[in-house]
């Protein structure tokens, strides 16, 4: 019996260290890893702080998990599966910790874009995302990022800070309509301020999503730098059919279609609308407009729309409602220009010189109705 007893002893005290690990701050990091490879979403939501589970519900904690891919369900599983974690050692005091991630996943934009630009106008299939992730051949994106623990109660919890992540995720979600309008100068500040207070949020995946947001800034600085040039490539985008009609919506409309006779593909184009009052010499601009017409998402949009740009030989058409009060619509004419251009990541090729050819609007009688279907915004 004393010896059944001292085996039974011995072996407690075997997996004592082992219970312990896992009440502390580098178990409790490594056992959220584990329920999240294994799909365990109700003992991951488990283990966040009392103030994350009061921010999220169940349901609404699966549609943002910290560190998961943001992803649709449809790819969740997959995406997750070619996800990679590396835990190293963590830094605590006696109610926080963090515990460093190294983590590999799939790039998701440049994958994205890869898989349409090898789509066409096809469109990406279902099929063809499954065989990418299969055969192993898509892009990769390796960075840092930091699970943070605080103590409630004896026991570490997972630090989400849903709600101040919240927060910085809308305003990114409003700056990206700077960079699509071509307003560098505004979009860049807002960049490296929602990077600095995501590198100085304690809240789990904070530091990836400030490394993704980081990645969109390089390439929003890269845009300023070749603007000038860009703006060049202006003269080789042509306007034509352009009209004034009534749209589905009986309101006052532009449509038109623009060619790209150059031989660089385009990420975005604005086009601008100048009213103009008087003849001859008083002729003068009373408002102008921009409308966006060409907008290639530098986000991932999950495979939900095509994400090409405006490419070489193609014509583009577009439709938008005029936004000018109605007395100036009234009293003044309106003349097209293209207003500013972005072109795709490429190497540099010989532009056109600059230059601008304003178009007018021929318009037409109130009662038409539009023929051509409106551009993506």
């Amino acid at each position: 019996m004393r010896c059944r007893l001292l085996g039974i002893a011995l072996a407690v005290m075997a997996l004592a260290p082992a219970g312990c690990a896992r009440r502390l701050p580098h178990g409790v990091a490594e056992r959220y890893l584990e329920d999240l490879r294994q799909f365990d979403y109700p003992h991951c939501y488990s283990l966040l702080s009392e103030a994350d589970r009061a921010a999220r519900t169940m349901p609404e904690f699966l549609t943002k998990i910290p560190l998961a891919p943001d992803v649709s369900p449809v790819w969740f599983r997959p995406v997750l599966h070619q996800t990679q974690y590396v835990l190293g050692e963590a830094t605590r005091d006696d109610t926080s910790a963090f515990v460093p991630v190294r983590i590999t996943a799939p790039d998701l934009p440049r994958w994205e874009r890869a898989l349409n630009q090898a789509a066409g106008s096809q469109g990406v299939t279902a099929e063809a995302v499954q065989r990418s992730l299969d055969r192993g051949d898509y892009p990769r994106r390796v960075y840092d990022d930091r699970i943070f623990l605080v103590k409630e109660h004896h026991h570490w919890r997972i630090v989400a800070g849903f709600t101040a992540r919240d927060s910085i995720v809308d305003r990114h979600r409003q700056a990206l309509n700077d960079y699509l309008a071509d307003r560098y100068d505004k979009a860049i500040p807002q960049w490296r301020a929602m990077i600095a207070e995501l590198k100085a949020l304690p809240a789990t995946g904070s530091w990836g999503l400030a490394d993704l947001y980081g990645r969109e800034l390089d390439r929003l600085e890269q845009l300023r730098a070749a603007a000038p040039a860009d703006q060049a490539y202006a003269a080789r985008l042509i306007l034509s059919d352009v009209a004034m009609k009534m749209s589905e919506e009986r309101m006052p409309a532009i449509f038109g279609t623009v060619r790209n006779t150059g031989d660089r593909p385009v990420d975005t184009l604005a086009v601008a609308v100048t009213w103009y009052s008087g003849r001859g010499k008083d002729l003068q601009a009373a408002y102008r407009e921009e409308h966006q017409v060409v907008a290639t998402p530098v986000e991932f949009t999950d495979f939900s729309r095509p994400v090409l740009p405006f490419a070489p030989g193609d014509s583009h058409p577009f439709g938008f409602v005029l936004t000018a009060p109605a007395a100036v619509q009234q009293e003044a004419s309106p003349y097209v220009t293209i207003s500013s251009v972005a072109l795709a990541a490429k190497p540099a090729t010989a532009s056109a010189a600059p230059g601008k050819t304003m178009t007018p609007a021929t318009p037409s009688s109130p009662q038409a109705t539009a023929g051509s279907s409106p551009a993506p915004h």
